[in-house]
């Protein structure tokens, strides 16, 4: 049971590894794309305009063999795996409240998910920001109990030609709603999604508005109001500047004009990669989307939150 943050990142590394594998909550390409604009002066005017370079590669492939097992095979062990994260993450939000056991030393999961699919969880953060995408989370969790240990403890039903899974509920439980093959990668992604966002501490743009979309999925098991977000779309270009830091090693750049020469060499993605390529080869990285909208002057010794060191 994790009672604090290094234990829930211990206790969940294998699932992780396997969900991000599996089901990442963002999408992953086997290509790359990089834009490349070039040199920087001082007050942050691109040296001598030039035009955006734009590299677009391709990494050949080869799939599973055909006698060999895919995802979508075990997908339901994959869910598995997912609620497991979940049922940890509902734990360490327990402990970190201070919320009394209601067993010796722990929680019951009908005491977690009771609270759960009550709404009495307190978020963690970064989610303590973001009250309305916690809430279907802890919510999707608790519907999917009977799931859960149907899975575990008695017989999950697996449509064999729909994917579809559906739990036996003991005598008394309601009937769970079916998880679709769709619905299970959703529920998935958002485990993955949310504990990698717990442990590193932030929830960037694209995350939440990735989370989003892939809750707006589920709203048939966690009942809460949809997003209407948007899907990613598109390899994620790295963009890459080479600004000149001025005399007092200050950095001034112009974040509108760097994002719109990057949508103008590389268009239909919805994100982009900032680096900041410095003389001394040191780099600055962070998603684009969380730049400020305009110019900007910062000292390379303390960077802003959004931005991180290579």
């Amino acid at each position: 049971m994790p009672t604090t943050l290094t234990e829930f990142e211990d206790d969940t590394a294998f699932e992780r590894y396997v969900l991000d594998r599996a089901t990442p909550l963002m999408p992953k390409s086997q290509g790359t794309s990089v834009i490349e604009l070039g040199e920087f002066n001082s007050t942050g005017v691109s040296v001598g305009a030039q035009p955006a370079m734009a590299y677009v590669g391709t990494t050949d492939f080869a799939g599973s063999a055909g006698d060999q097992l895919s995802a979508d095979d075990i997908r339901p062990l994959i869910f598995g795996a997912a609620w497991k994260v979940l049922d940890q993450l509902i734990e360490f939000a327990l402990e970190r409240a201070g919320v009394s056991h209601d067993r010796k030393w722990d929680y019951s999961i009908k005491s977690k998910v009771g609270k759960a699919a009550n709404g009495n969880v307190m978020p963690v953060p970064p989610f303590d920001g973001r009250p309305d995408i916690w809430s279907p989370v802890i919510r999707t969790y608790a519907s999917n109990q009977v799931l859960r240990n149907s899975l575990t403890h008695r017989r999950l039903k697996v449509d064999p030609v729909t994917g579809d899974i559906n739990g036996v509920p003991r005598p008394g439980e309601s009937t769970p709603t079916a998880l679709t093959i769709g619905e299970q990668s959703a529920f998935c992604r958002v485990a993955v999604g949310v504990a990698g966002a717990v442990i590193n501490g932030q929830l960037p743009t694209r995350l939440a508005n990735q989370l989003s979309w892939t809750l707006d999925q589920l709203t048939s098991h966690h009942g809460q109001p949809s997003f209407g977000a948007s899907p990613a779309q598109g390899i994620i270009p790295v963009v890459i500047v080479r600004p000149r830091p001025g005399s007092s090693n200050e950095l001034t750049l112009d974040f509108a004009d760097i994002a719109n020469r990057a949508r103008a060499a590389v268009r239909d993605v919805s994100h982009y990669d900032l680096e900041i390529h410095l003389p001394d080869r040191r780099v600055l990285a962070g998603p684009l989307e969380d730049a400020p909208q305009g110019p900007a002057t910062f000292a390379v010794a303390s960077p802003p939150g959004w931005l991180r060191w290579a």
